[in-house]
């Protein structure tokens, strides 16, 4: 799977292949710190907190309560929703739900909510975090509520 592949520019980082080979396989990876043991999402290459390079990548916990939420009215292109036939005209547009999943350990999670209308979500609601392959072929993270 190359960098393109996921709808982040993660190619410009040095946990890229991996964490991008992970989504594609549905799995969402983290990293560890082999000297403090503190987790990270999303991956980082190097501890800010004890500031080694010592990472392994593990898988996360993908159940937790929703966090936070809103609605982006320009998605990215990769979502897969009809982009407004006039830029910014808001007749065209439909609210496009994201929101923020805390899963146990802290750990939150951003990433896109489709099929859920925004008055049907509530702050602490359960929630799933899930890596989705795209009718487009790109992986990007879901979150559905359980």
């Amino acid at each position: 799977m190359e960098f393109k592949d996921f709808s982040l520019f993660i190619k410009y980082t040095k946990v890229g292949a991996p964490f991008v080979e992970a989504l594609a396989s549905g799995k969402v990876f983290g990293t560890r710190c082999e000297t403090c043991g503190r987790t990270f999402f999303p991956p980082r290459a190097e501890c800010p907190d004890c500031l080694e390079e010592s990472m392994t990548f593990v898988e996360i916990p993908t159940r937790g309560k929703l966090l936070s939420f809103t609605s982006i009215f320009v998605p990215p292109a990769h979502y897969g929703v009809s982009p407004p036939k006039m830029p910014f005209a808001k007749v065209t547009q439909i609210p496009c739900p994201v929101g923020v999943v805390e899963v146990e350990g802290g750990i939150r999670v951003m990433g896109w909510i489709p099929e859920v209308a925004l008055e049907a979500l509530k702050v602490g609601d359960p929630f799933e975090v899930q890596a989705k392959t795209l009718k487009n072929g790109q992986v990007t993270i879901v979150l559905s509520p359980i």
